[in-house]
């Protein structure tokens, strides 16, 4: 009897040891998996925290030049809603590990600027002021962001969050790339507004299609196959590839048999490249597949991988509602994507333009200071899904370079972008 109770009390202790030990296995799990959401929330909170940082950087820069009261108005605007995403940001960080009053104050000074910049009474100099400490803010996070791209995912946070802030009107964080939104996949029901026109041509096959996609791509070892009809907007046929590397995908129009637009999934791990010898091999892939030539207007860099957009030239002006986007890989220059709906929509419909060209002095229109280093004319998107005509002039502003589109009749400014060079003049 004593025997047996023996072994029930030592079946009884083996019991709770196991209950102790699963319990607290459960928790320890329960608690890395708890971490690591707070861990994946800080990082895009921080991730978002530099975007928004950019995008404030890039208004006021623009605020500088602006002269009209609709363009002051619109920059107001922008900057205040990139506030308040970053005010939003900022709430989601851990608040006791990291000191973040100076940047709240700097982002405080910007809104109250705002209001006084709408109204045109903004003291130049502060506004200058309140400049280099946004671009400070920046920088430092764009520089983080790039020491971060390749590191480990679950480094600890009390790394992360570990450097002490070095000036106090700023902010120092650590953060990593988040990973695209793969610009060059857009449904083609969702193509830009300014890609209205239609595709023409005989109507195609299948087996056409997928030779189409071959011929396009040209890499040998893949075998394309139809995986998919659309009838959307533009009808068109999905040709899909696979190999050790990733996937292929091409677009293909039912009508004309033109290649819409071509995605390949392949990661890229490292960058060798030259911003300018990416755009030559972006060029040169246009040029083998019978394009015009074409003027670059922008490139993107974002996860080793390049994205160009290039615009044709029609008489006499650059239509950039008819872009042909290329994406180029910054390892070896292949080209991973392709994106040209609204270049080959607008071809049926080649309307005229310059009624719209009225004489006025540029000089009038812009404020003292900027010296003009290239004019174009350029046929340019509205967010009212309509193409106005403007003069695109490129101007240097103390060692900044910035693209200022006025509109052709009136010599209101419609845009101002800054650009890195005079490259993309």
């Amino acid at each position: 009897m004593a025997k047996s109770i023996r072994t029930k009390l030592t079946a009884i202790i083996f019991a709770l040891l196991l209950i102790g030990v699963g319990f607290a296995a459960g928790q320890y799990y329960l608690n890395r998996t708890y971490q690591r959401q707070v861990e994946a929330a800080y990082r895009r909170a921080l991730g978002e925290l530099a975007t928004h940082f950019q995008g404030l950087a890039a208004e006021m820069g623009k605020a500088r030049l602006a002269v009209s009261v609709k363009q002051r108005g619109l920059i107001g605007s922008n900057l205040r809603s990139l506030i308040y995403a970053a005010q939003s940001n900022l709430g989601e960080l851990p608040l006791g590990e990291i000191n973040l009053e100076g940047v709240c104050r700097l982002l405080d000074e910007v809104y109250e600027q705002t209001y006084h910049y709408v109204q045109g009474e903004a003291d130049p100099a502060r506004l200058e002021e309140l400049y280099g400490q946004v671009r400070y803010v920046n920088a430092e996070l764009d520089s983080l962001i790039l020491q971060k791209q390749l590191e480990f995912p679950w480094v600890s946070w009390q790394e992360y969050f570990s450097a002490a802030v070095a000036v106090p009107e700023v902010l120092q964080a650590f953060t990593l790339i988040n990973d695209g939104l793969g610009e060059l996949q857009a449904p083609l029901e969702q193509a830009a507004p300014f890609s209205r026109g239609e595709i023409t041509g005989e109507s195609i096959s299948p087996e056409q299609a997928v030779q189409a996609a071959r011929d396009f791509c040209r890499q040998e070892g893949l075998n394309f196959q139809l995986t998919s009809e659309s009838k959307g907007t533009i009808p068109a046929y999905t040709v899909e590839a696979k190999d050790e590397k990733g996937r292929l995908v091409v677009e293909v129009s039912q009508k004309g048999g033109m290649v819409l637009w071509m995605m390949d999934s392949e990661e890229v791990a490292e960058s060798r490249l030259t911003r300018e010898e990416m755009v030559e091999r972006g060029r040169q892939f246009l040029e083998e597949r019978g394009f015009p030539p074409l003027h670059i207007t922008d490139v993107q860099l974002l996860q080793n991988r390049a994205t160009l957009t290039f615009v044709p030239l029609r008489e006499g002006i650059l239509r950039y509602g008819e872009s042909v986007k290329v994406q180029v890989s910054a390892a070896d220059g292949s080209i991973l994507g392709f994106w040209g709906i609204p270049y080959y929509a607008a071809q049926s419909r080649l309307e005229g333009a310059r009624e719209q060209l009225q004489e006025w002095d540029v000089q009038d229109m812009l404020r003292p200071g900027l010296e003009i280093l290239d004019e174009k004319l350029v046929l340019l998107p509205t967010s009212g899904q309509e193409e106005v005509l403007t003069k695109r002039l490129g101007v240097r502003y103390q060692d900044e370079y910035f693209l200022i589109y006025l509109n052709a009749a009136t010599g209101e400014e419609e845009q101002i972008v800054q650009v890195s060079s005079p490259e993309y003049f």
